[in-house]
């Protein structure tokens, strides 16, 4: 007989592996922009990740939209400035959570529409944090202003990784909900 796992600990281990593909595809994106320093866009797999990460699991996705920040900083050498910008700034997409709430996570994951929308909205926010964690810092709308104009890629990327990942089963489907269906579709009790 099988040894079951209970919900916290698949929980966890969804959380680590998720962080843990994160973070591996951050460093390597990061590492690639800082051999190409004048490209004037650039690319972070943390939007994606993070909006998927609300979707299975809500607030816990904010430690992934942190994580995000000190990947990137780390990577690039940042200072303090850039991991508070990038770190505060990331968690500035939990906003969006209340339009999870609002809607429910099931029709954003059911709609195409609502879902592309939604993956959109995760990456602007992060950059539209960036930015006002910066002007906070003393730097003017100009530099905040290119938070959001350099890292409309990832804004793309984030769209086409979730319209991906809301057609294989359970990964973009909050995932209380996906063990219960599953659960059924077993016969389990």
């Amino acid at each position: 007989m099988a040894r079951q796992i209970s919900f916290n600990q698949y929980r966890t281990v969804d959380l680590l592996f998720f962080s843990l593909i994160m973070t591996v595809c951050e460093a390597g994106v990061v590492k690639a922009a800082t051999a190409f320093p004048y490209q004037p866009y650039v690319l972070s797999v943390v939007p994606a990740v993070v909006c998927i990460m609300y979707m299975r699991w809500g607030v816990w996705g904010i430690f992934h939209a942190f994580l995000g920040g000190i990947v990137a900083c780390y990577i690039s050498n940042g200072n303090a400035a850039q991991y508070m910008i990038y770190c505060l700034g990331n968690v500035f997409s939990a906003v969006s959570l209340f339009l999870l709430m609002k809607l429910g996570k099931e029709d954003v994951r059911e709609s195409v529409v609502w879902s592309l929308l939604y993956a959109a909205l995760v990456a602007l926010l992060m950059q539209v944090g960036r930015g006002i964690v910066s002007m906070l810092l003393g730097n003017s709308f100009e530099v905040a202003l290119r938070f959001i104009l350099t890292d409309i890629l990832s804004g793309v990327f984030s769209v086409v990784v979730v319209w991906i990942c809301r057609r294989l089963d359970g990964v973009f489907e909050d995932q209380k909900t996906y063990l219960l269906r599953i659960n059924r579709e077993e016969g389990g009790s």
